[in-house]
């Protein structure tokens, strides 16, 4: 029987492994980043593959997911929201995260995340690198790197990020030359990781007697004594990982000059914050931003259908990233 087994085990270990980026539709490059090896997905029309485009570089928002996830035919996982929409004008750029396989079957997840099967913890080198410097760092290295590709218009470089990615691509506009448009979606202009947390609890209150609110701010406290730490409050991000991400954000914004599109639901737990941004920029006559706010979507851009089945939902998905298009056409 345990022959049967482990007979079983290699034969779908090497089915897995016999899936590669490419039969998925994407191109693979690599360059590398403090001495790793960092995985870039190209993903093009076909047969426009060398076609001299700019680029659409697309950050990953903050779940530990590899960017293809199969169930051994096709992919059933995307951590891109433009992707099937960007491609006709740009080449859209994707990375993976550090220590985070490029590509899985969905049955290495664990409740769609990346984890160790045995340990349930996230990789370390995850856990270690999983900060807005290391990101904007890395990033910085990849951009320089197509840069020099002769498929690459450098005329124009697009930069988007939704929900973390947002502050990570805003940062990205803000260090790196080149970036002409910055697409900030679903993000938290001012504090953004930690207020997000507590936005998100205020709304269980309103459900459920807790005192999530407290453990957040108590969280905080320790955040902010020991902010470079990478060893305490193990979980999904670090105390580092979490200050990183806390910045506030609405400075960083204001000094950039490029064209910027704000784009939220506004039944996102954010958009209170991103209407209150939209008041300053007002008031301080800064021209080069335009604020999208869709009525009723969440942070997903979805909408519920009725009260009763939370999971009742319609994406408008599409309806967003088709209008990001169109601004950029403009910009």
């Amino acid at each position: 029987m345990k022959k049967i087994l482990f007979v079983f085990l290699v034969l779908t270990t090497n089915f897995y492994a016999q899936k590669k980026v490419e039969d998925f539709g994407y191109r693979r490059i690599q360059t590398s980043f403090e001495a790793e090896t960092v995985d870039i997905l190209i993903s093009s029309i076909k047969g426009e593959e060398n076609r001299k485009k700019p680029i659409f570089f697309e950050v990953q928002g903050s779940t530990a997911l590899p960017l293809i996830v199969h169930d051994g035919k096709q992919q059933v996982s995307y951590v891109s929201i433009s992707q099937g929409f960007a491609e006709k004008d740009y080449h859209l750029i994707l990375v993976s995260k550090p220590g985070i396989p490029l590509i899985v079957h969905k049955d290495s997840l664990t409740n769609g995340k990346y984890k160790n099967l045995k340990t349930g913890k996230y990789p370390q080198k995850y856990l270690d690198n999983n900060n807005l410097n290391y990101y904007v760092k890395r990033n910085k290295k990849v951009i320089d790197y197509l840069k020099k590709q002769n498929w690459v218009d450098t005329t124009k470089i697009v930069v988007a990020g939704h929900s973390e990615g947002s502050t990570i691509a805003t940062h990205m506009a803000d260090k790196i030359d080149g970036i002409t448009q910055l697409i900030y979606s679903g993000g938290t202009p001012y504090y953004p990781r930690i207020l997000a947390m507590i936005q998100k609890d205020r709304k269980l209150e309103l459900e459920e007697e807790s005192n999530w609110i407290q453990k957040d701010f108590n969280y905080w406290k320790d955040v902010v004594k020991h902010p470079l730490t990478k060893d305490r409050n193990e979980g999904w991000n670090t105390n580092y990982g979490t200050y990183s991400f806390s910045q506030n954000e609405n400075e960083v914004l204001k000094r950039l000059k490029i064209p910027i599109l704000i784009s939220y639901g506004t039944s996102d737990e954010g958009a209170p914050f991103c209407d209150m941004f939209h008041i300053e920029i007002i008031k301080e006559r800064q021209t080069n931003f335009t604020f999208n706010a869709y009525v009723g979507l969440d942070h997903y851009y979805q909408k519920k259908n009725n009260k009763i089945d939370s999971n009742n939902k319609t994406d408008y998905l599409s309806d967003v990233v088709y209008d990001w298009l169109k601004w950029l056409k403009k910009n």
